[in-house]
């Protein structure tokens, strides 16, 4: 190949990257993102809930897939809430069927190329209100303590009525093309990876939370 012909083809693919989101628009195709072929190799082609994967620093168990999301819960958040057993009741058919659920999801910007990743945790719909609100309480006091900033409930959280209760913040990391498989497999790994303070942190603060004995005093 000479080097005209190189030339060529380089301004012929950067033309196309320039106008990608136009072409694929005339063309009638809509954009799509790059999530199943990242889950496909990170938990599986058929990933199930009984085996567990490694995600970034830490184990979680696969919960389910959209086309721009894929939810998941850390083992040690899993081996930490199991010892409350039924005080999560309210929460069976609720994601994975726990009180927390995490999960990355994917956002394409207006040019329909580039976007971002987002990771996210929520404590979700416990039934006792006592038991949800005491929930949240360790949670971002445990935070507070450890001076973390990543970690912070909306007003109202722990609101009677309230269900859903997002917590991590500053947790978006950028794509240069959301349909690139191995730039959003890279930096979903690497997002998870820089949450593992916060990851481990809630696993501590459910442990504390129940070895205080309040949750069973709450159940009451």
């Amino acid at each position: 190949m000479n080097s005209k012909t190189s030339e060529m083809e380089r301004l012929a693919r950067q033309l196309y990257q320039s106008n990608r989101h136009r072409l694929d628009l005339l063309a009638g195709d809509k954009p799509e993102t790059a999530v199943q072929l990242p889950v496909d190799r990170l938990f599986g082609t058929k990933p199930d809930w009984s085996r567990s994967v490694r995600l970034g620093k830490g184990d979680v168990r696969y919960s389910k897939h959209t086309k721009d999301t894929v939810s998941f819960l850390p083992v040690r958040w899993q081996d930490e809430l199991d010892r409350g057993g039924s005080l999560w009741s309210g929460c069976e058919n609720w994601w994975a069927g726990y009180p927390l659920i995490a999960w990355v999801s994917i956002k394409a910007a207006d040019d329909g190329v580039a976007g971002h990743l987002k990771f996210n945790a929520e404590v979700g719909p416990v039934s006792d209100h006592k038991v949800r609100k005491g929930l949240i309480k360790a949670l971002a006091a445990a935070a507070c303590a450890e001076g973390s900033e990543r970690i912070r409930f909306p007003a109202g959280a722990t609101d009677r009525g309230r269900l859903y209760s997002r917590f991590l913040h500053a947790s978006a990391i950028d794509l240069a093309d959301i349909r690139d498989t191995n730039e959003v497999e890279r930096k979903l790994v690497q997002l998870v990876a820089a949450f593992e303070p916060e990851i481990e942190l809630v696993a501590r603060a459910i442990r504390q939370f129940l070895d205080a004995g309040a949750v069973p005093a709450a159940a009451r």
